[in-house]
């Protein structure tokens, strides 16, 4: 069986949505936003309200391994607690990560002004991603960027979500992630993280300044051997 099976008969899928998005995802968009830079500037946090075990989360929190002026706030929420606090240990001088357990879509305020970047459920609940994406744009300071399916993209659905708030950039990975289930990863071994069969996109939102309807740029990551030509959103805009 390979590594990535979310997309495979409800039989085999986690109750939750819980899939876990290898770090490097989440890398590849630190680099396409300099690091965070817009949040450094604003003093922000980055919180991820369905972190399950952080990978998403530590792309941010390694940032201070660039220096003092690259530290950012990490905080994480999830309705049950998987998180992986011995990744977090690695550099015992960093502050670790906030974390709080928390149904997010009952959140009515932000643990801190912060941007939102997760790989939200999209399954188990009928809707529930894009409830996540709204909710999201209502409690985020700065940007909201969710990890998705590409095909979550093309939906009569999705249409209403993208008229009222169109992204700022779609960024494409051009590598295939794997992402078992967080309970499985386990008993999988090596094919854990082996073998992804879909695409996957970040939808990038900066709340503080809306993208006029049209103006969505469409970028492509790419893959991990040339990800040193990797160019900023900001350039690119």
């Amino acid at each position: 069986m390979r590594g990535e099976i979310s997309s495979g008969r409800h039989a085999k899928r986690h109750p939750l949505d819980w899939y876990v998005d290898e770090i490097w995802c989440a890398r590849q968009l630190a680099d396409t936003l300099d690091k965070f830079a817009l949040e450094r500037a604003d003093g922000l946090a980055i919180w991820d309200p369905c972190c399950g075990m952080g990978n998403t989360m530590q792309a941010a929190w390694e940032n201070a391994e660039w220096g003092p002026e690259y530290v950012i706030d990490t905080i994480g929420s999830d309705l049950v607690d998987n998180f992986d606090w011995e990744a977090f240990d690695a550099c015992p001088d960093l502050k670790r990560p906030r974390w709080f357990q928390a149904d997010f879509l009952e959140q009515t305020a932000a643990p801190a002004p912060c941007s939102i970047i997760c790989n939200p459920p999209y399954s188990y609940v009928k809707g529930i991603a894009e409830a996540f994406a709204r909710h999201a744009l209502t409690l985020s300071s700065r940007r909201v960027c969710i990890l998705m399916p590409s095909k979550w993209l093309a939906s009569q659905a999705r249409y209403q979500l993208f008229t009222d708030h169109p992204p700022q950039a779609v960024l494409h990975l051009c590598q295939r992630p794997s992402m078992p289930p967080g309970d499985r990863i386990a008993a999988m071994g090596k094919r854990a993280f082996s073998g992804g069969m879909t695409d996957y996109c970040w939808i990038v939102w900066d709340v503080k300044r809306p993208t006029i309807a049209g103006q969505t740029r469409t970028i492509w990551l790419p893959p991990l051997h040339r990800n040193s030509e990797i160019l900023s959103l900001e350039e690119a805009l």
